[in-house]
């Protein structure tokens, strides 16, 4: 048995040497900054991070993979007697490891990754400098269905492009993070060194050994966490280069396969084909959807008259199920009928659409149909966008049904029979499912070539005649720049007199706005009102001059004011009904400027909320809250209801803090110390002087209360100075050695006596005793 025993410990000395041996392996592999005590930081921001060779990450990993199994083989408790440790600590070491080959692993594959990346890279970059161009599957003339297959390349080039620029802020994100925490292990580590530079050799246990050794794993890891998201953002930039380049190519051939279009018969012919197929298709289920939808009305009624047939309470849920299963059954019959009838119209849209194209390539059209044909697309892909929302929310709202009926399924507690009408509940939102799907595959491939047919008309008209455009528009301008828009008192309103009126009202609103303004409030500030009456003054003054101004537009344009009479009399009818609360606000709002209840700068409470005054306009205050969030308050509110004005007539507030000690405390010295408190704060006014009141004998504490007044600038600086009270309290309490009391309750037993113990028989059981 003893010798079994050595055994033992001799196989755990083994293995804790190992174990050792493997992490001095690891340590020696791990990055120059440690030996020359830098931060990654600093060594990087010194000179370029150079370039990480994979064999160098090959053979650490190899070696993280044995500190692995030595690791796993080292968890035990005899191990961790020896090392002064506990058991997590090793499985913690373990699962550090474990990590630490992840990222290795990870960081490999991301560096053979570069490789490739880079050599493709180089390949694209040596066509361009000696100008070969991508070989094109055919040779010119090009159809549309060609054309097409190039534009679809494109948009692929494009969104790898934004792709993978999205994976680069998020990349720089990461290696952000990862910089940080290379930052701090290295701090650690170099904190354990000093620590341990710092003891005697026999001072230094086993335990603090290992906290070295962990720290020195942890910034391995760092480093190989900084490395790997390092090579992931250069990989993405590489893909980003390469990604603009192949777009670049596609552009290319995308102009030139352009600019070599033709008339092609057999392409069209082809397309026309495809779409009669899918036509003949969709009839054929067509017509079997409409002799269905008769067997599926019928089996509804059926499921309805048997539900309301039903005696028995234990047939009822049967029949609701088979009832919930042919509506499913109806609701998906004529979804996927609606959706057939609209995939039909879809192709004889995309018929015509293709027919239209090639009469663009075969130039035989005159402007006014493309115009015509621009309007129709353009009308068409709004009702498609609108179907396709539609179709997408509908979408969206089966899946939680399906699953929904697939949990219900799972549970076995269902009888045979109603798990059957389940399933055919479920088979029919399913089939709606899978329907909906080739629904918006039709929208998004229609949506798609109405979008083609649209730009190349866009692109025909660029090359329109620029002459006749500019001679039709200028027409089109000069007529209506004449045209009369009504006539007051044998008086012609045009729309050019309308444009110089607005013209002189804009530029008048400047005017006031950055000049008039600015020289009055210069006069004002002279004067040295109060805040809240300059800006009354300002306000009113800016009402009169933009009443001027109006006034002056309309006697320039020769515009007579009788045309706002029906005006006046429809905004007169919108007060009496509609517009009470703006007039009130309004009228509110001079109100609060003359008698000034609350000034700009004022500290208000308005239902609970704490807020200062920012402006007082026309219609609405404008306040601000301590979380610097901006309101608008109606100007009536402040008439109507109670609102706090806590700065009113001075800034002078009284505050409170409350304290409760335990009992036995020596209650003069407690307002002593309170008292002391409130005099050396510099914030606490003198007059009226702070005073101290023994306010109750509580159920737990002697409880005091601390009155004293504070001038109040801001809305925090009430909880400041009552926070920095109760930290001063709490202080010279400690000093003191008084206790602030909290809750508690005291259970005293009475020990004098026995406990008395009683057995009574229990009338409703024989056998049953119950003790008290």
């Amino acid at each position: 048995m003893i010798s079994h025993i050595r055994f033992k410990k001799s196989l755990c000395l083994y293995v804790m040497i190992a174990l050792f041996g493997l992490m001095s392996v690891s340590w020696a592999a791990a990055p120059k900054v440690l030996k020359n005590k830098q931060s990654p930081t600093e060594v990087n921001h010194q000179k370029p991070s150079p370039e990480i060779d994979p064999a160098d990450i090959e053979l650490k990993l190899n070696g993280v993979k044995k500190s692995v199994v030595t690791a796993e083989a080292s968890e035990n408790q005899q191990t961790s007697q020896q090392l002064g440790i506990t058991l997590p600590q090793l499985q913690e070491r373990t699962v550090k490891l474990r990590e630490l080959n992840s990222v290795y692993q990870r960081l490999l594959t991301a560096l053979k990754k570069k490789k490739i990346l880079e050599k493709e890279e180089a390949l694209l970059k040596e066509k361009k400098q000696t100008q070969q161009q991508v070989t094109l599957s055919k040779n010119p003339p090009y159809s549309l269905s060609f054309y097409d297959t190039i534009l679809d390349k494109l948009i692929t080039d494009d969104h790898k492009k934004e792709t993978a620029i999205l994976g680069i802020r998020l990349a720089e994100k990461a290696l952000a993070d990862a910089r940080e925490k290379l930052d701090d292990s290295g701090q650690d580590l170099r904190k354990s060194k000093e620590k341990l530079g710092e003891m005697e050799p026999g001072e230094v246990t086993g335990k603090l050994r290992w906290e070295l050794d962990q720290a020195r794993l942890t910034l391995e890891t760092a480093q190989a966490i900084f490395d790997l998201q390092r090579a992931t953002r250069q990989n993405l930039s590489i893909e980003v280069r390469l990604a603009e380049q192949n777009e670049d190519v596609t552009q290319q051939n995308l102009v030139w396969v352009s600019k070599n279009l033709h008339f092609d018969n057999a392409d069209l012919e082809k397309q026309i084909e495809a779409i009669n197929r899918n036509r003949d298709n969709l009839q054929k289920r067509q017509k079997d959807q409409l002799r269905g939808q008769m067997k599926v009305e019928t089996a509804w009624l059926q499921a309805q008259e048997r539900l309301a047939n039903v005696r028995k309470k234990t047939d009822i849920a049967l029949a609701k199920a088979r009832l919930e299963a042919a509506d499913a059954q109806r609701e998906a019959s004529q979804q996927l009928l609606e959706q057939t009838e609209d995939m039909l119209n879809l192709l004889n849209q995309q018929e015509q659409v293709w027919r239209n194209r090639y009469a663009l390539v075969k130039d035989g059209v005159d402007q006014e149909k493309i115009d015509a044909w621009k309007k129709e697309i353009e009308a068409g892909n709004v009702k498609i966008e609108r179907t396709l929302r539609l179709q997408e929310s509908y979408q969206n709202s089966l899946q939680p049904q399906i699953t929904s009926l697939e949990k219900q399924l799972s549970d076995q507690g269902y009888s045979k029979d109603l798990r059957r009408e389940f399933e055919n509940r479920l088979d029919s939102l399913r089939t709606l499912e899978k329907g909906g799907v080739e629904y918006l595959s039709m929208l998004q491939a229609t949506l798609r070539l109405n979008q083609r047919l649209l730009d190349q008309i866009i692109h025909k008209g660029e090359h329109f005649d620029l002459w006749k455009k500019l001679t039709k528009v200028t027409g089109k301008v000069t007529n209506i720049w004449d045209l009369e828009l009504w006539v007051i008192d044998e008086h012609g309103v045009t729309v050019k007199k309308l444009v110089m009126a607005l013209i002189i009202l804009i530029v008048g609103f400047i005017f006031v706005k950055r000049i008039f303004l600015f020289w009055v409030r210069r006069l004002l500030a002279r004067v040295h009102m109060k805040e809240t009456t300059t800006a009354a003054v300002e306000k009113i003054i800016n009402y009169i001059v933009v009443f001027l101004i109006i006034l002056f537009a309309l006697r320039v344009v020769n515009m007579p004011l009788t045309l706002f009479t029906f005006l006046g009399g429809a905004v007169a009818i919108g007060v009496g009904f509609g517009a009470q609360n703006l007039i009130n606000n309004f009228i509110s709002g001079f109100i609060v400027m003359a008698e000034q209840p609350i000034k700009i700068g004022d500290l208000v409470e308005i239902e609970g909320m704490f807020a200062m005054v920012e402006e007082i306009g026309a219609r609405c205050t404008r306040i601000r809250t301590g979380g610097n969030v901006q309101i608008l308050v109606p100007n009536s509110s402040f008439l109507e209801k109670n609102i706090i004005n806590w700065t009113l007539s001075d800034k002078e507030v009284r505050a409170q803090v409350t304290v409760g000690v335990i009992y036995g405390s020596p209650v003069r010295e407690v307002e002593r110390l309170m008292l002391q408190v409130a005099d050396e704060h510099t914030r606490v006014r003198k007059a009226p002087k702070p005073f101290v009141l023994f306010n109750d004998f509580g159920d737990n504490s002697l409880v005091f209360d601390l009155y004293f007044w504070i001038s109040m600038n801001r809305i925090m600086d009430r909880r400041i100075i009552e926070s920095d009270i109760r930290f001063h309290i709490d202080e010279l309490f400690r000093e003191a050695g008084i206790v602030i009391a909290f809750p508690q309750r005291d259970v005293h037993l009475d020990t004098q006596k026995p406990l008395e113990f009683r057995l009574v028989k229990d009338q409703g059981d024989p056998n049953a005793i119950a003790k008290e």
